[in-house]
């Protein structure tokens, strides 16, 4: 039974320490920025449009504060917590309204034992590479 435990223990700090998203994987995402301090790992993901923000090795349910700027924007700012196996994850959509084609993004998340900075350029879609099915009448 304890060496059962021990197995169980060591894979999930294995996958805890593993801050990518599956979507990234399953779906053809690929990763723009990385962040590993052996502690805490962070990740950004992107399918050229949403990009999807990953973190782990916080502590379990831990408090965290999530810190995103966007070029000259006012930065956002607000409590976000990690889940039970000390990961927090969320999709962002960039937008500058009226303001150019793009910018640098940073995400920082700043939870007690650690610091995640993570940072990626971003443009705006030009539109889908298919045509709409609908045509006007």
């Amino acid at each position: 039974m304890r060496t059962l435990l021990t197995a169980a223990m060591l894979v999930f700090a294995a996958s805890a320490a593993a801050a990518y998203d599956p979507i990234v994987l399953k779906r053809g995402w690929y990763r723009v920025d990385s962040f590993d301090n052996g502690e805490c790992a962070g990740e950004v993901g992107t399918n050229g449009q949403f990009y999807v923000i990953s973190v782990s090795g916080l502590a379990h349910s831990e408090p965290a504060f999530l810190t995103i700027t966007n070029g000259d924007m006012r930065p956002i700012g607000r409590a976000v917590q990690a889940d039970g196996a000390g990961r927090w994850q969320e999709y962002y959509i960039p937008f500058r309204y009226n303001r150019g084609e793009g910018d640098l993004v940073t995400v920082t998340v700043t939870g007690e034992r650690c610091t995640v900075p993570l940072d990626f350029k971003w443009r705006r879609a030009k539109g889908w590479d298919e045509p709409a099915p609908l045509r006007p009448r």
